[in-house]
């Protein structure tokens, strides 16, 4: 009966009576094979009982029968029968695949600033009809900072991409009085925008993607004055004939004088930092937040845009012949102010036009910074790192930017 017959024997040694001896062994052996029990789940038997029972046959005859009950626990009701885990041996001791991780200022890797949609404007807040205050619809304070940023940064690229003029006047939609004869301050604002992004990143390559605002201007012409459109100033003898119109906002803007690269057509110019990565303004917009969905249901490459004016970035993994693959989708937020300045669906005015600055539209302010490696450049890899603006400061990198 091996280890669980010997516990059976000793059991029944311990009683004197030779015979109550040989029933124990008999009935346990007997009961176990009647209720098909194996004898490795017998752990220790713990009690032993003899009785009688008097029965009766048809004729009357009465007889008597012993009885015997046994009474044994399972070997799991003293715990398990593997090794109980136990604390863990001293370092060293253990045996394992070791892999160790270190930082590095990696080389060949860039890096490019975001800058989301500004949407330069201003309305006359005053009521005095002698008199002009200009209230801006961009936001300063959030404009100094991204510029504090680039500063800090130093990046290989700065990307606006585009709606960094708002042009209320030149759009579809009624435009109240206070935000009449407004487009030249912004113009000059513009200008002097494109003055302080260069002079903050003197190295870098900086670009201007047009927006659907900045479309407004050619829109407007066209509508309007079509006679007029695309007109450059006057071609001398031995000149090369100017790049762009007067009535275009990289000419007045005077982008080639900083060395801004503008890219038009709207809503297909786009700017690439490497293979992986497209810099785009954007013409995809999900009112319940999540535009970073649409973009990646057909994605093939992941991409950073604005127009939308939310915080949103995703990610998603696809399969590819290389294995898993990841494409990402990202909106900076907007530079622009949140409070109700900019016209929109949400924002009212009173009855001179002025915007009562109470509309909260699901906006939040934000720039981006991204490390890439260029075209050529190992895989073409890519870190996004978003950055929010709250009450004109925000952090990067463990630093406070304050305006």
């Amino acid at each position: 009966m091996g280890r669980v017959g010997s516990k059976i024997t000793a059991f029944a040694k311990s009683t004197e009576d030779s015979e109550k001896r040989k029933a124990i062994i008999s009935g346990i052996a007997k009961m176990l094979d009647h209720k098909n029990i194996d004898l490795n789940d017998v752990g220790e038997i713990t009690k032993v009982s003899f009785h009688q029972t008097v029965t009766t046959d048809k004729a009357g005859e009465a007889s008597t029968r012993d009885r015997t009950a046994i009474q044994f626990a399972p070997t799991w009701d003293t715990g398990p029968q593997w090794p109980v885990i136990e604390r863990a041996a001293r370092t060293g001791k253990i045996q394992r695949q070791k892999s160790r991780a270190k930082s590095d200022l990696p080389k060949g890797w860039e890096t490019a600033v975001i800058l989301p949609d500004i949407q330069i404007g201003y309305f006359n807040s005053s009521l005095d009809p002698h008199q002009v205050k200009l209230e801006p619809t961009h936001d300063e304070r959030a404009i100094a900072v991204a510029l504090e940023v680039i500063r800090d940064i130093n990046p290989d690229q700065v990307v606006m991409v585009g709606d960094n003029l708002d042009f209320s006047e030149f759009g579809k939609f009624v435009t109240s009085a206070p935000f009449k004869a407004m487009i030249q301050a912004a113009i000059d604002r513009a200008s002097e925008l494109c003055r302080e992004v260069r002079q903050a990143a003197p190295k870098a390559k900086i670009s201007w993607i047009a927006g659907n605002h900045e479309y407004r201007m050619a829109k407007y012409i066209q509508l309007n004055a079509e006679a007029a459109f695309g007109i450059t100033r006057g071609k001398l003898d031995g000149e090369l004939r100017d790049n762009w119109p007067v009535m275009s906002v990289p000419y007045v803007c005077r982008m080639d004088d900083f060395d801004i690269e503008y890219h038009p057509g709207y809503p297909e110019s786009y700017v690439s930092l490497n293979e992986n990565l497209m810099v785009i303004h954007g013409h995809k917009v999900t009112s319940n937040g999540s535009t970073t969905t649409k973009y990646l249901n057909d994605a093939h490459q992941s991409v950073i845009y604005g127009h939308i004016h939310r915080v949103e970035y995703a990610y998603r993994t696809r399969k590819s012949e290389k294995g898993p693959r990841v494409v990402m989708a990202a909106s900076p937020g907007c530079l622009c102010r949140i409070d109700g300045a900019v016209p929109s669906t949400k924002s009212g005015a009173d009855e001179f036009g002025r915007p009562l600055l109470r509309g909260i539209e699901n906006w939040q302010q934000g720039l981006a910074v991204v490390q890439y490696q260029p075209p050529g450049v190992g895989d073409e890899h890519f870190n996004y790192e978003p950055i929010w603006l709250f009450d004109g400061q925000g952090w990067f990198r463990g630093k406070q930017y304050k305006a």
